[in-house]
C-alpha cells in the first residue's frame, strides 16, 4: 500500500512538473507557461504583497520542490523507517499544496478580456491532486506499520 501511495505521489509530481512548463494562459497568439505568467504579473503591476507576493516570489523554485518529492517517495534503503515514511508524506503534501493552490488561483482569478486560461493549469492541477492521494495512501501505511509494529530495515539488520 505505502509504495502504491509513493509511486502515485512521485507521478503526481512528474505530471505537475510537465504541467508548469505547459502553457497556462494565452495573451493574443502566445501562449505563456508558468514562468512567463510571473514576469507578467510583475510587469503590470498585479503582485500582491503578503504571502501571496510570496508565493509568486518563490515561484521559480516550484520545479525543485517536485523534484525532491520524486527523490523523497524513492524506496531508500531503510525507506520503511517511520521518519523517512512521514517525510516523504510531509514532502508530497507541501509540495501538492503550493503548486495546487497556486494553480487553483490562477483559474479563480477574474476574467480580463486580454488573457485566456489555457490547458497547463489543468495539467498541474491534476498532478498536484494525485500527489495529495499519493501521499494521503502512504500516511496511511505508515500508520499501519507503526501500529503492527512490523520491523524496519534498520530492525532487521541489528545484530542478535
Amino acid at each position: 500500500m505505502r509504495l502504491a501511495g509513493r509511486a502515485a505521489a512521485a507521478i503526481g509530481a512528474s505530471i505537475a512538473l510537465v504541467g508548469t512548463f505547459l502553457p497556462w494562459l494565452a495573451s493574443g497568439a502566445v501562449d505563456r507557461s508558468s514562468y512567463e505568467l510571473l514576469d507578467i504579473v510583475e510587469r503590470l503591476g498585479f503582485s500582491p504583497d503578503g504571502l501571496v507576493g510570496l508565493a509568486l516570489t518563490v515561484w521559480p523554485l516550484a520545479p525543485l520542490g517536485l523534484v525532491l518529492c520524486v527523490v523523497a517517495q524513492w524506496p531508500w534503503r531503510g525507506w520503511q523507517d517511520r521518519w523517512a515514511g512521514w517525510g516523504a508524506v510531509g514532502v508530497a503534501t507541501v509540495a501538492a499544496l503550493y503548486v495546487g493552490a497556486t494553480a487553483a488561483a490562477v483559474l479563480g482569478a477574474p476574467e480580463v478580456g486580454l488573457f485566456r486560461v489555457r490547458w497547463g493549469v489543468w495539467i498541474t492541477l491534476v498532478g498536484a491532486a494525485t500527489m495529495i492521494a499519493g501521499a494521503a495512501i502512504d500516511a496511511v501505511g505508515v500508520r499501519r506499520d507503526l501500529r503492527t509494529g512490523r520491523p524496519t530495515d534498520r530492525d532487521r539488520s541489528a545484530p542478535a
